[in-house]
Formats: structure tokens, sequence, C-alpha cells
């Protein structure tokens, strides 16, 4: 046969689909490639933790300065998301109206973040729950607080609004209810973790899509100053904290405590070590801590050359590029007028 320039073709067609599904499976091979090198080639993005932004003696029940300086910092850092950990407004005596109105004032003074178009995921503290009955501090929560949170999130059915799992990017995430309504018990405003729910949840997760797990609650599982007066709370810390480790988690952000500090606790088996990171440094009035844990055999404090810091108020600024994870805290020096990072830490996935 003849070509259209009147040349014998030299080849027939029968090698032609050969090829063709060699190429074919030659594409296929680049995909599942890239599809499995996803996270390690996820473009490089940021998000903020903070805690304790209450103060008793504003009458919203907020240190609106701080949170306003802060949410500005955040912005201009280019946050994608925000975790907030409790402990948002002081709350205590008030009733559904009075809740609701701090809450509103919070949100208000959030403006540069919200504006920016970043989400923001916040969690109760135990102030959240000191209004003056358990159903107000609910009912207010449920008013005002959840519907500011971003959709697409997985509620913990028993507590709705106020403990879920999302996913960004390439990271898990868990926003973790710990505190009540105030009890007899000690400490009253305490419950633990309901590490059921977050077992289920990690079984659940798809770890090649989301190699990153970070989590936060309002309270540390390994205290600056005081210890764990029920032992049920204790075991109860080991068994999260197995949780956490087996699931490769390496941050647990925290805050209750007014005061930046940053340790790395092992599990209990000894097989996996995570960092902590108390940002209860967003406004709450100071709380004063020599630097020593009060499990010293089971926390070591970072290495960094500021690893605790108690005079300054700031939050904890995460870049994840890939499976690298940096960790600055950004303080306010009102000298300047500005933020500096104060404290830096980071890793690497395998």
């Amino acid at each position: 046969m003849l070509n259209r320039f009147g040349w014998k073709r030299k080849y027939s067609r029968k090698p032609i689909p050969a090829l063709i599904l060699l190429l074919a499976g030659f594409l296929a091979l680049v995909s599942l490639q890239s599809c499995g090198s996803s996270s390690d080639s996820t473009p490089e993005w940021k998000f903020a933790y903070m805690s304790d932004n209450k103060d008793a003696s504003d009458p919203s029940g907020v240190n609106l300065a701080a949170v306003g300086r802060i949410a500005m910092d955040m912005r201009s850092q280019g946050v994608h998301l925000v975790m907030v950990g409790g402990d948002l407004i002081d709350g205590r005596g008030q009733d559904v109206a009075g809740l609701n109105a701090q809450y509103s004032a919070w949100i208000g003074a959030m403006a540069p973040v919200y504006n920016a178009g970043a989400s923001v995921y916040a969690i109760p503290g135990n102030h959240e729950y000191w209004g003056d009955t358990e159903d107000n501090c609910v009912t207010a929560w449920m008013q005002t607080m959840a519907p500011a949170l971003p959709a697409g999130r997985t509620d913990n059915s028993q507590r709705p609004g106020r403990e879920y799992t999302f996913v960004y990017k390439n990271a898990f995430f868990f926003g973790l209810d710990q505190t009540q309504f105030a009890r007899g018990d000690a400490p009253f405003y305490y419950r633990g973790n309901d590490v059921s729910w977050v077992s289920s949840q990690l079984q659940a997760r798809d770890s090649a899509a989301f190699p990153h797990v970070f989590a936060f609650g309002h309270m540390p599982m390994f205290m600056t100053r005081w210890g764990w007066t029920v032992d049920s709370y204790k075991a109860n810390r080991e068994d999260f904290w197995n949780t956490l480790g087996n699931a490769g988690a390496q941050i647990y952000f925290t805050g209750h405590t007014h005061l930046y500090a940053h340790g790395s606790a092992t599990t209990a088996d000894g097989q996996h070590s995570i960092h902590q990171v108390i940002a209860g440094s967003g406004g709450a009035n100071f709380e004063w801590w020599d630097g020593v844990y009060y499990e010293s055999d089971r926390i070591t404090p970072g290495t960094s050359p500021a690893p605790w810091n108690n005079d300054k108020e700031g939050y904890a600024l995460v870049t994840v590029k890939g499976m690298n994870v940096q960790m600055d805290w950004r303080y306010y020096d009102p000298a300047t007028g500005s933020f500096k990072v104060g404290d830096s830490f980071s890793y690497t996935l395998n």
C-alpha cells in the first residue's frame, strides 16, 4: 500500500497497538508513582494554634487587644487555618445571653483571620463550662460558636460541635472536648479523653493521604506545676498518648496553663515520643513557672534556646511542607510592637 507521499509502507499496522499499550503502561506507572508521593509534593501551607484568650477584668470576658494582635500576625503569616484550644472567654457565672455576648466579642477580635478566608476551629476549655448552668453553657456554644466552625468536619456524636476531626491538605486533625461543667471531683472540670472515639477515627483515616496527625485539646497531658490527683485520669492519659503515638502523631497542642512550654514525652511502652506544645499564651493572665515539669521523669524540655516562657503573649505557627513540619512560637514584643520567633523545632516523617 502506498501512503499519501507515494511511498510504500515498510511497517504493518500490527506493532502500533503494542506501542500504544507500552506507552499507556508507562504513563500509568508514572501516575501511580505521582499518587504515592502526593504528600511529599504537597505545596507548603501553614496553620496556627493558640489558647486562653480570657480576661476576667474586661467586660467582654476576652483580652480583645491580645487576640486582635495575634489575629493580625496570623494573617500576615498567611495561615490557612487556626486551631483554638479553649478558654476563649472568661464565662464564669454568665447566662446564655452573657456567654453569647462574650463569644461574639471573641469572633469580632478574630476578624483579621476570618476576613482573610482562613478556617477557624475552636474547642471548649473549662471556662466555656463555667457559666451559670451546664445546659446554658452548651446552648450558648451551639448558638454562637458551633455555627462559626467550618463545614466538612466529622463530629463526635456525643459532643457535636465541640469535639471533631477534620482534614486539610495532607494532615488529619483532632479537636478534643476534654472539660465539663463544674463537678465535685478533682480536677473538677476535667473528664479525660474519649479514647475509643479517637481510636475509631484514626482507624478510619487514610494514612497515605493524610500522614500528618495533629491533636489539640485544652488540658496538658503532662503538667507544668500540678500532678494528676485522680489515678483514672492518668490512666486515661496513658491510653490517649499511646493511641496518638501508634498513629504516628508528633505534636499535641494544648493550653490551660497561661504560658508557652515545649517538651517531648514518650509513650508508656517507650516506643514513641510526642511533642507537647502548651500555647496558653493567648492573652490570659500569665502564670509563673520555673521550667521544671511535675513529671520530669516522663517529659523532657525542648532543646531549643527558649523551650518555655511565662511573660509574653503569643501563639504557635506551624509550616507543613511535604513530610516536613516546622513549629515556631511567635511572641509579641511590646517594645517594638511586632512579633518575633522565640522558640522553634522541626521534624520530618519517615
